[in-house]
């Protein structure tokens, strides 16, 4: 879960919003920010957790169950969300809604 105390929040925001600007900068075009979104979320995972000892099994698996944790925090909050929205608008698979229909 991505929530921090307000006050970390505050030490951050300014900088995560540099970057999303310079993101903005190099891909004006949003179907063409993925590349650089990727390098910009790599860099900074490997560069906050990358140990000074260097790299070993359990810190690589810290890190990217950071990643892991990040992608599943937006499928719960914003993918499921919207899903949901459209199976409404536009009726669910047969299959699924017997099996696991949608609470309304």
């Amino acid at each position: 879960m991505p929530y921090i105390q307000q006050i970390d929040r505050q030490r951050l925001d300014n900088a995560i919003y540099n970057a999303v600007m310079a993101l903005r900068v190099v891909a004006p075009d949003v179907l063409k920010r993925p590349g650089p979104t990727n390098y910009t979320v790599t860099r900074i995972v490997a560069g906050a957790l990358k140990p000074e000892e260097g790299w070993s099994y359990h810190s690589l698996s810290r890190a990217i169950a950071v990643l892991r944790d990040a992608g599943a925090e937006m499928q719960r909050r914003l993918m499921d969300q919207r899903e949901n929205q459209v199976i409404q608008e536009n009726g669910d698979v047969p299959e699924y809604e017997d099996a696991a229909p949608l609470e309304e």
